[in-house]
Parts: structure tokens; C-alpha cells; sequence
């Protein structure tokens, strides 16, 4: 997904002398060239981009002192013109992304190594700033083989394991630099949804959104008392996720991407056995620093397979206190780790992020063909998005899928207030 545009400029500022000066600084190495560079969007047919940004992928020969030039290529993250600029820098998605890079990200890898644990979080970082307007250049994972996963389908149980893994140890890290260093995650304490009026902007995805799903499931017989639930969460999603931010993540705090979702991974495939063997997370622009099970329900209840779910969810989970646990207690934290039966009442308590997740994100996983043009299309009850997100609940793909989780989340008391 991306803000998108259908007569593609690359940025003039963008030249082969810039990257190379980049890539000079950050591998420290003055015997360094850029040469033939071809800059293309990366958004166009791709899913790891993010909402607020527009991305580029920049394409170069690269010769690094007397080794024969090779092939290489960057992600340029650029801020986003227009309205959907304007929402990103009263909302400091940016700011937000370059701390996490800057600051957050490095300090988890270097705990991961202190205990010999080589874990990638995350693509390498080459450069970022701020002013005049905050882009960041990133590491291309298409090099080492990483790929998005199949459109239009949801995660089976061989990719979800290692992205639970790597959830958990980021996790743990940052468990421990908010014990020992809370200045570097200060800025991450305010939640997505809050009650600062410069990040109102975008908070009309949720109920415009869940709206639509109501409007979708008041067409179904038998589920009569879903829809009305349905259209009250509507009304009252924004005040019912303020009360979750605001309640839960007292005792254990991390660093959440609070974005984690299908288009937000890439993962590697392994040549021999064709299954996944690593994966990276990407996008940190609403990052925050709370209960883990933040993470937890919007991935567990907006990616997944609902069958790998319903089989496998107390495994899953089981398997994510398990390796926050190993690695807490390799790292030797000194605090309180969840146990199993607590992160379960914890995921029970924030229960509204799956919710938000199943109806929210879903939709647009199962969207075949074109994406949207503008923010205003997500947001907004505008025409264009009335018929946007239309199309996208009555997928029959996604109608399947809901059928099925929106009787789970009503037995389970997820949509009662």
C-alpha cells in the first residue's frame, strides 16, 4: 500500500553523488562509487510501503575499492506530499520512525549480540534526517532474498512462527531498555490512538471502517446481535481504544510496531525445504511502547489464517512467552517476565486491538487489483472511499473470513463494551 501516483517522478535531490556520499559515511569507506543509477517507485505493485509515505527504490553499480563493481539498490521511505504530508508531520510519523531506527532498533541488535544471538529485527538503516523535510534510506531486503508474502492470502502457521519469534525478542530487548534506559523509548509512551489533537487526522479509519463492516453484516441472517454490537463499536471504537491504551501495559512495558501485519514482513524462503527461515518487520510509524499484546491481537487476529488460528492460537502464544522468556532470562533482566497465564488475560484485556485488525486491515489484504489514491479515500466517507472500502468487504474471500472471526470475537465477548 502507498499513497501511489500514477506519473512517477523520482526526487531531484535523489542523485548517484547523494548515495554515495551515504553509503561512503555509513560503510566508512572512501574508496567508494555510484555509478548508473535508475530510481523507481516502490509502491507500484509492491506491499512493503507504508500508508504515509512514498517510497523509491534506487538501483546502482557500486564498486568498493579494488572489489569489481556490483549490483545494488536502496529503499528511499520520503515523506509524503499534500494532505497525506500534512496528517504525517502533525502525527511526527516520521519522527517517530527515525528514533526507532536511530536509537531503538541499534540498541535491540546490540543485546541480541551481547548473548551471541544474530537475529536481523529489521533492514539496516544507511542515513536519515529530518530537515528540510524527513526521508530515511534503507536497506534493500530484496538483495538477501526476502520477498513480500503472496498477495491476497493470510499467513499459515510456517510463516507465523518465526514472526513470532522475532516479535518476541525484539520485545524482550526493549523490555530492558525501558528498565534501564526509559529516556530512549520516552517518545514512544503516546499510543496511536490518543487524545492529542495532532493525531486525530487519521483515527476516522477505525470507525469509517468498522462501519462498513456493520453496514456488510446487517445484510447476513443470524447475525442480528452482531450487527447492532457492530454499529455501537463503530460509535465508540476511538473512547474504547483510549480506555485500552490507557489501562493495560502498567507492569510489562515494550517497544510495539503496532503495525504488524502482513504488509509490514518480509521474509526469506529457503531454497531446499521452500519454507520460510527468517523474516524482517518494517515500518515503525506508529510504534509504542506498552503491552505486548498490542502486537499480539493485530497479528494474530488481522493476519492469520483464521483455521491456523482457531487450531493453533494457544500454541502460538505459548511459543511467544517462550522465547520472551528465554531471551529476558539470557539477558538477564531483573524484572517481572508474563508468565504463559498472564500474557493470555493480557491478550483477553486487549482483546479490541484483534478487532480493529480483523476489520480494519484485513479488507485490504484480500483487495485484488488497484490500491487507493489518497488517504482521504481511507479515512473519509467520501465516495471514493464508501466505494473503496465496499469493494473491499464484500470480497467473497473476505466475507468468508469474517463470517467465521466475527463469531469468534462475538463468543469470546470482544465486541461488548
Amino acid at each position: 500500500m502507498g499513497t501511489g501516483s500514477k506519473n512517477y517522478q523520482a526526487p531531484e535531490w535523489l542523485t548517484a553523488e547523494f548515495l554515495q556520499d551515504v553509503l561512503k559515511e555509513h560503510f566508512k569507506e572512501e574508496q567508494l562509487a555510484v555509478t548508473e543509477l535508475l530510481v523507481k517507485s516502490a509502491q507500484v505493485g509492491d506491499q512493503a510501503v507504508g500508508f504515509a509515505s512514498e517510497m523509491h527504490r534506487a538501483s546502482f553499480n557500486l564498486q568498493r575499492g579494488i572489489a569489481p563493481k556490483s549490483k545494488f539498490s536502496v529503499i528511499v521511505k520520503d515523506h509524503p506530499k499534500g494532505q497525506t504530508g500534512a496528517v504525517a508531520q502533525r502525527s511526527k510519523l516520521f519522527k517517530r520512525e527515525i528514533l526507532a531506527y536511530k536509537e531503538v532498533l541499534p540498541r535491540v541488535q546490540a543485546l541480541l549480540q551481547t548473548i551471541g544471538d544474530q537475529t536481523k529485527i529489521a533492514p539496516t538503516c544507511y542515513y536519515t534526517t529530518e530537515a528540510p523535510e524527513p526521508f530515511l534510506i534503507l536497506e534493500d531486503m530484496q538483495l538477501s532474498g526476502f520477498e513480500n508474502f503472496e498477495r491476497g492470502r493470510l499467513l499459515n502457521l510456517d510463516y507465523v512462527l518465526p514472526t513470532i519469534e522475532k516479535v518476541a525478542k525484539l520485545h524482550a530487548c526493549s523490555a530492558l531498555i525501558a528498565q534501564e534506559s526509559p529516556e530512549v523509548l520516552e517518545f514512544f509512551d503516546e499510543a496511536p490512538i490518543s487524545r492529542n489533537p495532532d493525531r486525530r487526522d487519521f483515527l476516522t479509519f477505525f470507525p469509517v471502517n468498522i462501519r462498513c463492516v456493520a453496514e456488510e453484516v446487517a445484510h447476513w441472517k443470524g447475525y442480528e446481535e452482531i450487527t447492532e454490537k457492530m454499529f455501537k463499536l463503530a460509535e465508540n471504537v476511538l473512547q474504547r481504544a483510549l480506555s485500552m491504551f490507557e489501562s493495560s501495559g502498567k507492569d510489562f512495558r515494550v517497544f510495539n510496531l503496532t503495525d504488524l501485519w502482513i504488509n509490514n514482513l518480509l521474509f526469506h524462503i529457503n531454497n531446499e525445504t521452500k519454507e520460510p527461515d527468517d523474516v524482517v518487520t518494517l515500518d515503525f510509524q506508529l510504534a509504542y511502547v506498552g503491552s505486548p499484546t498490542i502486537d499480539l491481537n493485530y497479528f494474530l487476529y488481522g493476519s492469520l489464517n483464521e483455521n491456523v488460528r482457531k487450531v493453533h492460537f494457544k500454541y502460538i502464544v505459548r511459543e511467544y512467552q517462550r522465547v520472551l522468556q528465554q531471551t529476558l532470562e539470557k539477558l538477564n533482566f531483573k524484572g517481572h517476565i508474563p508468565t504463559l497465564k498472564e500474557i493470555h488475560i493480557e491478550l483477553i484485556k486487549t482483546s479490541l486491538m484483534g478487532v480493529i485488525g480483523a476489520t480494519c486491515l484485513t479488507p485490504l489484504i484480500f483487495r485484488e487489483g488497484a490500491g487507493f489514491e489518497n488517504l482521504e479515500d481511507l479515512n473519509s466517507r467520501t465516495e471514493s472511499g464508501d466505494r473503496f472500502r465496499r469493494e473491499n468487504v464484500e470480497n467473497p474471500k473476505y466475507r468468508a473470513f469474517l463470517q467465521r472471526t466475527i463469531k469468534e470475537f462475538e463468543l469470546s465477548g470482544f465486541l461488548d463494551e
